[in-house]
């Protein structure tokens, strides 16, 4: 094949976790509100309404108390970005984790739970986004 025959047929490439990075601190996505990498693809993210960020903050609340009461180190964060190498980098609406996030994406290998709260994108989230979880080895979602 020839370099004419590779750039005749279209591609979308997928970035990596540190493409992504990268291009956030250029100000490459400074135009949109909040994006994610999902499996290589910048996705743009939707606005939340009060269907959808009641239950994620009541929720929040209710894991940051028993994560508390347990007493194990466990904290409960929400809207935190995540690495998950080598494509992915998914804000979920709520996650539980053994570091408190100090700087840049928290480590997917410190994440205990993830939860998404789904009022439009349940078929997302049971499907892409249930498999980006797994294969980055997320114990709970």
């Amino acid at each position: 094949m020839t370099a004419q025959d590779a750039l005749a047929r279209p591609f979308t490439p997928k970035l990596t976790v540190g493409d992504y990075l990268l291009l956030d601190r250029s100000g490459a996505f400074d135009a949109y509100a909040k994006t994610e990498l999902i499996d290589g693809a910048v996705i743009a993210v939707n606005a939340q309404f009060s269907e959808h960020f009641t239950v994620k903050v009541k929720l929040l609340l209710e894991l940051v108390d028993a994560c508390k009461r347990l007493g194990t180190g466990l904290q409960a964060w929400s809207e935190g970005s995540i690495a998950m190498p080598p494509h992915s980098v998914p804000e979920p609406d709520v996650f539980v984790t053994t570091v408190e996030p100090v700087r840049g994406p928290v480590a997917v290998e410190t994440v205990a739970l993830i939860v998404d709260v789904a009022t439009t994108s349940l078929s997302d989230d049971l499907g892409a986004m249930l498999r980006v979880y797994a294969q980055a080895g997320v114990p709970e979602y």
